[in-house]
């Protein structure tokens, strides 16, 4: 966990301290006690008045009670008492602020509940329908301040990096809540399991459990998949057999709810399943700019370059000889849904990428040969040679 990190987790845990102890806070305590805490401890300086600015009435005659600005990053913030619900109203007061400073970003608190608001989402919608992201400050600490942390990020914001951010914390929520339901619906199969075998511990249940999934096969059920959440009725593969820890006929005596995928018991063992979260990954992240289009990379340790989920690529085709087979693998992301059209120009990444070298990620966004050693550059603006 990183020092940014432990420190809106502090920042966190002492706010709830107090909270669990006063009445729902007014609009003053939230911006002054939750709301100012929360961004110092995320990394803003908030005695900036260039960085934090406070209640700036625009050209327009419009105010937000505060408007961000973190190099070309810029964000409206409007916050309301605890105690207030936030309606329809508040999410028109900050979106039509952030328009008015032409920022697609909004952010709306009552210091327990943000909601984060891009413009260029469901621009036909309703205000309410800007919404991409929502965090909860609850009971447990660590979620909330872990997605804090790397949203509110001010490198990313200088870095045009919100909308890969705001795809990575969409990860880490489907993550907790799809391991919130292996919890819930597999322990009492592993309990099952282990009675009826009378298996010594839970963790050779949760094994033997995950060894039956490979002998009466069924469908592999994303931990991402939201709808796919339902095992199909298993058929036996006779070739399959050898694997088994029990016999074929105890693993047909059993019902089609007693098996668990691999990544289900590694959930129930308490083994970490990938974040999204790249820093968990271990590497150094870059930011590459062209034609428009602003992208994320983390270098990781093994010579891997993994384009992160939210990057934009450039939308440009290219038919001269050498690029064939670069456009088919584009197309072909096109077509399952790893690259979404932003706009005329560009496509956005959905997913992290893993890609072999830097050249290759960089050619991904901007569609042309370049030196990814020079193109990509760390937060102090230093080119990817320098980390080799």
């Amino acid at each position: 966990m990183s020092s940014r990190t432990d420190a809106v987790q502090e920042a966190v845990t002492h706010i709830q301290a107090w909270l669990a102890h006063a009445p729902p806070p007014g609009e003053a305590i939230v911006r002054q006690a939750v709301v100012l805490r929360l961004l110092h401890a995320a990394g803003f300086d908030i005695w900036n008045p260039a960085e934090v600015v406070p209640e700036e009435t625009n050209g327009a005659g419009h105010r937000a009670d505060f408007l961000i600005r973190a190099g070309s990053g810029t964000f409206a913030l409007e916050l309301k008492g605890m105690t207030v619900t936030l309606g329809p109203r508040d999410y028109q007061q900050v979106v039509t602020y952030a328009a008015s400073e032409k920022t697609p970003w909004a952010v709306l608190t009552n210091g327990r509940v943000w909601a984060v608001l891009d413009r260029l989402h469901q621009p036909g919608g309703t205000f309410e329908e800007h919404e991409v992201l929502r965090l909860e400050l609850g009971r447990e600490p660590q979620p909330f301040a872990d997605d804090f942390a790397l949203l509110f990020d001010p490198a990313v914001w200088r870095a045009d990096g919100a909308r890969a951010a705001v795809a990575r914390v969409q990860a880490q929520q489907q993550r907790r809540l799809d391991e919130a339901r292996i919890l819930r619906e597999k322990t009492p199969v592993v309990a099952d399991v282990q009675r009826q075998f009378g298996i010594a511990s839970f963790a050779l249940a949760a094994q033997a459990a995950a060894e039956m999934n490979r002998v009466i096969r069924i469908p592999f059920v994303s931990l991402t998949d939201r709808n796919s959440t339902d095992l199909l009725t298993p058929r036996l593969e006779p070739a399959s057999l050898p694997l088994a820890p029990l016999g074929l006929k105890d693993c047909a005596n059993l019902s089609t709810g007693v098996r668990i995928t691999q990544q289900e018991r590694d959930v129930l063992l308490g083994a970490q399943t990938p974040a999204g979260s790249a820093e968990a990954a271990g590497g150094v992240r870059f930011t590459f700019r062209a034609l428009g289009c602003a992208a994320q990379a983390l270098y990781l340790p093994g010579g891997t370059w993994r384009l992160l989920a939210g990057s934009q690529c450039a939308a440009r085709r290219r038919d001269e000889p050498g690029w064939q087979k670069f456009m088919a693998r584009r197309d072909a992301w096109v077509a399952d849904g790893t690259l979404r059209p932003l706009d005329d120009a560009r496509l956005e990444l959905t997913r992290d990428l893993d890609l072999k070298s830097a050249s290759e990620a960089a050619a991904m966004v901007c569609v042309r040969p370049v030196n990814g050693w020079d193109a990509w550059k760390d937060a102090q603006g230093r080119p990817a040679q320098h980390w080799r």
